[in-house]
């Protein structure tokens, strides 16, 4: 077998088994929120403490308290059910930032942390 044609099939079967072998990371239990309450979100050891959200009410915006108490840079980052990103933040180690998302649709949102996201880091944020 020619050199050209095995690279081919290795990097065809690498990518099939990397792309089959992402494993997603289950959702925890409903965390319910109020909408007048900020959402709280632990980013911490490659993960978002919680990952299920539960946003009841559509009369406000939607405010998340962001607290990194890992030692590395975390982002949270919001995806639309159309897929498309509202909002990116990094999160520096050990620190805690707020972020206004602005009003909501009802619907699913995912979110997942851009550095961290092939290690599990994602979860998500249902807007009743």
């Amino acid at each position: 077998m020619c050199r050209p044609l095995r690279l081919t099939i290795f990097f065809l079967l690498a990518s099939m088994f990397l792309g089959c072998g992402a494993q997603r990371v289950p959702l925890g239990s409903a965390h319910l929120v109020n909408r007048e309450q900020l959402v709280e979100i632990e980013l911490t050891n490659y993960s978002f403490k919680p990952n299920h959200l539960v946003v009841l009410g559509n009369q406000s915006p939607v405010v998340l308290l962001l607290r990194n108490t890992n030692g590395v840079v975390h982002n949270f980052t919001l995806m639309a059910p159309d897929r498309s990103i509202l909002l990116s933040e990094d999160v520096k180690p050990k620190a805690t930032i707020t972020v206004d998302s602005g009003f909501l649709n009802s619907g699913n949102y995912a979110f997942y942390c851009f550095h961290h996201q092939y290690r599990g880091m994602e979860g998500m944020l249902m807007i009743d």
